[in-house]
Parts: C-alpha cells; structure tokens; sequence
C-alpha cells in the first residue's frame, strides 16, 4: 500500500504519476504547461502558474490513491534550459522564458564573443547555444535589471518544484549540464565560466547525485493536496535522462530515443567523448549522477512531434478542422516508402547534429500536384527518421561512443506505429519499445523511491520493477529502400538547401515586418 509520484514537467503537458513499489502505474494525471505565447519564437511561463497546475496535478491524484495507501517519495523531471529566478523569501522575480524563446539569440552571439566557443567546450563540454540557461541568465539581467538585482537563486524547472514541495533547492549533474556553468570534468560549477559572464556562483543551487534526499513535502503542501503520508523528495533530472532510467538505459552501450515534442537521442557512455576536433558537429555531451557517476553523448531534433503537429494543423482552419491524427497516419501508411517521391527536411527549429545551423530551415522537396497530404506526412515521418539516423551514426564514429547494442524507445511518439516502422527500417535495427507511456513520470517516481530509501540505488530500481516492452522488427524491403533513399538524397539534402536557407534568413532579418 505504499506508493510513488513522478512528475514530469514538459512543453505541452504537465503530468504527474502514481506508481506502485513494482513500478506498475497506479494512476496518470495532466493538465497543459501554461505557456504565455508573445509571438514567434517567443513564449514565457509564469512559475506560479507552473506551481499551481502541480497542485492541482498532486490534488487529483491524491484522490486516486487506494484506501489505506500513503506516498513514500516523489521527484521531479523537467526540460533541461528553462528556470526559474526567484527572491530571498523563495518568490519568483520575473516569468521564466521556454527553452525554445529565441530572444537569446543576440545574447548567446556576446557570449560567445566574450567566452568564445573553444573555451566555452574545454570547460563545459558543450558549445555555447541560444538555448542554454547561461544566455536566458544574462538576457534577464539586459532585459529586467531591477528584477535580476532581486534574483538570490536560479532554479531550473524540475528544481523549482523540488523548491516548492519541499523548500530545499538543489539541482543534478543532468540539468547542472544544460545550463552552460557546469565544469564537466570537477562536476562542479565553473568559477572560470561565471567569471566571464559577471554571476554571483550564490546563485546557483548545490549539485547532488539523481535521486539524493533533499527533504520531506511540506505540511501545507499535503494539507492543500490530500497527499498522505509524508513523502521524501528527491533530487530529479533532466526529462529525457530520466526517462531513460526508467527504460533501463542507465548503462554503456544503450542509445536512448526520446520521442517527445522535441526528440533526443542519448547514448550513454563512461565518460564524455567530444573534444575539441568533434565540438563544431554540435553534438550534446552531458554528466549524469546516480550512485555512480557516467555521462552522456546525444543530439536533439528541437521538432519531431512539434512537426508532425505542425502539419496536422496546417491541414485545418475555422471552416474546416484538423483532421483526426489516426486518420492521417493511416493516410500516410497507405503510400509506399519514399512518399512517392517526396522527401522532407526537418529543421523547423534550427538544424539537428552534425548540421547545427541556427540559419537551416524545413524544406519538402519533391512536390507535385499529384502530391498528397498523405504523402507529405509519409515525407515528414521518413525526414524526421532518416535525421535521426544520421546523427546516430555520426555520433557512432566519436572515438569512446561506438555503435550501440541496443536501442530502446519512449515517449509520446512510441504510439505512432507508422513513425515506429520507418524508424526501424530507416535505423536497420530491432528497436525496444517500451510501454509505459509516462517513462519520464515513472523515472522520477524511481527517483523518489531511491530518495526514500525502497531501493538503494538505480541498478536496484531498474531489477525491481515490472515492465511491459515490446520489440518492433524492421522490414528487410523497408530497409534497402530506405537505404537508397538516405545515401542518394538526404545526404546531401542540408549542404544543397543550407546557402538557400542562410539567404532566406539574412532577407527575413533585412525586412522584418
């Protein structure tokens, strides 16, 4: 009768999770992320609103705990850019811009002038990126300076609510990693980095492993939610690292594909890999800290199921609405691969490793008036696929990374079946899906558990629980075909449309209106 709660702080959907000690799903919640959207590329959240729609998560669940049962633990997970910068008294000072705003952008350009990017990879292991807290730091202390003047800590999402639960602030190497401060290599924060940038190192919490005891829930906490028990929090981590735990891909030689909004590849490894001749393939590199210390190599498409999205909503308007999600995908599974001579770029929100180009932009290629929108999703699964697949194997040939042995699946997109099948024949490999559909929820319930102490460890976790997968084959036919298609198109699909692309940006930025 003892239970979990994992929450999973995302850009569409807040969820939190109530799991049993086996790791079977009790109950799953959701409520959307409340997004402040300002325009294009430009979008905030207001951290209270943030906190409420918790609560109002952990209030609906508390109802759907069995008689007798109480909460042991709790963690959180969240994306990795996005935080929070709040008062001495705990009080947020300004709304936190998404991961995704690209109001940084001139930011990140002056850091990298005053850092530069060889020094800023020696040190972090990553290159500098509009997206990374660092440049949303500095753009609040341009932007706002009387609210940064306030500001005592900075707390990225999955801590902010850690914070709140609990009011102790800590942070994980995961999400330690996506800020830019980190040393990679001391696993500490960089006095050498925050020097550069002019910030206070107060401000930024302690880095302790995934998982560590940061306190209990707060009585009012559980007063206001009906939660029982007196759940121990604890320290949580990045979205997709978590839910890699909860998939089993906490060991060398698992590649772990996150299929979310945004879908990241993560292949974890000893110790980190890029150096300085690899670093301009924009690559992400990453510390993760369970009971023991690894690391990850990993690459990000910032729009798979943003894009399939995308085009499912450019398909409808007020006199016509979008049309139904299976019935498009079934559209799309009755043409044959290659989308009868249609191929998509997927770089709707910048390009993807070992193209990473802030200027690239989505292209189809391939269009006639015989072309369906059937065709055109078909040509969206396949871009997004065969993306993934060239980052994989480029990511493969980094000296210390190596072909991984077993590649293992989550999120939203695993209940795409179409999208599953073109990913096994485009990756030429058996893929392990596995069924859980809240996987980053149920890591964070394991985090909660490790923090409680019902196991002792991750390795513990992982042997303990109870977990359905399944595993999808690809078609030999599918393969060659699309074998052909990888190697006599989307090769060179980015270099032959990139100076296109950088043109169609510098007129975009000459005429704005």
């Amino acid at each position: 009768m003892t239970h979990l709660i994992g929450i999973d702080l995302g850009t569409q959907s807040i969820r939190a999770l109530l799991a049993d000690t086996h790791g079977r799903t009790v109950a799953c919640v959701g409520r959307p992320t409340p997004t402040i959207v300002l325009g294009p590329g430009r979008a905030e959240y207001d951290a209270e609103a943030l906190w409420r729609t918790v609560l109002d998560n952990l209030r609906e669940l508390a109802g759907k705990i069995p008689a007798g049962g109480e909460v042991l633990g709790i963690a959180c997970a969240s994306m990795g850019e996005a935080f929070v910068l709040a008062d001495a008294a705990g009080q947020p000072v300004a709304r936190a811009i998404t991961w995704f705003d690209r109001r940084t952008e001139a930011v990140s350009a002056a850091l990298e002038r005053d850092l530069g990017q060889l020094r800023a990879f020696r040190i972090a292991g990553i290159p500098i990126d509009p997206t990374l807290s660092l440049p949303k730091l500095l753009w609040h202390r341009q932007t706002d300076p009387a609210g940064f003047a306030r500001a005592r800590i900075m707390l990225n999402l999955a801590n902010w609510i850690a914070f709140r639960l609990c009011g102790e602030a800590a942070t994980d190497p995961s999400l330690a990693t996506r800020t830019l401060c980190l040393d990679m290599a001391a696993r500490d924060w960089s006095d050498e980095i925050l020097g550069v940038a002019n910030i206070d190192r107060a401000l930024l919490p302690p880095i302790r492993p995934s998982g560590s005891n940061i306190g209990r829930v707060r009585a009012e906490v559980l007063a206001e939610t009906g939660l029982r028990g007196r759940p121990v929090v604890g320290v949580g981590g990045h979205d997709h690292v978590v839910g890699g735990f909860a998939a089993g891909a906490a060991r060398p030689g698992v590649l772990l594909d996150s299929m979310g909004t945004a879908e990241a590849l993560f292949q974890t490894v000893t110790r980190p890999v890029l150096t300085e001749t690899n670093r301009h393939l924009g690559f992400w590199q990453g510390a993760i800290g369970l009971h023991r210390p690894f690391a990850y190599v990993g690459a990000g498409i910032n729009s798979s199921g943003g894009t399939i999205e995308w085009f499912r909503a450019l398909l409808g308007d007020a006199a016509q609405p979008v049309p139904a999600r299976d019935a498009l995908i079934a559209e799309a599974a009755a043409v044959p691969p290659g989308g009868r001579g249609t191929a998509f770029l997927p770089h709707l929100a910048y390009g993807t490793p070992p193209h990473s180009d802030l200027a690239s932009r989505g292209a189809f290629l391939g269009l006639t008036t015989g072309t369906s929108r059937g065709a055109m999703l078909r040509a969206v699964l396949e871009g997004l696929a065969l993306e993934a697949r060239l980052s994989m194997s480029v990511m493969a040939e980094q000296p210390g990374a190596g072909r991984p042995d077993d590649i293992r699946l989550i999120g939203g997109g695993t209940r795409n079946p179409l999208f599953l099948r073109i990913k096994a024949a485009a990756y030429g490999r058996a893929l392990t899906v596995i069924d859980e559909p809240e996987a980053t929820a149920l890591g964070a319930a394991l985090l909660g558990g490790i923090a409680a102490g019902v196991w002792p460890d991750m390795d513990a976790a992982q042997g303990g629980i109870d977990q359905a997968r399944h595993v999808v084959e690809p078609d030999p036919e599918w393969i060659a075909l699309y074998d052909e298609l990888f190697e006599t198109v989307y090769r060179r699909f980015y270099e032959t449309t990139a100076p296109l692309h950088h043109a169609l940006s510098r007129f975009d930025a000459a005429h704005p209106g």
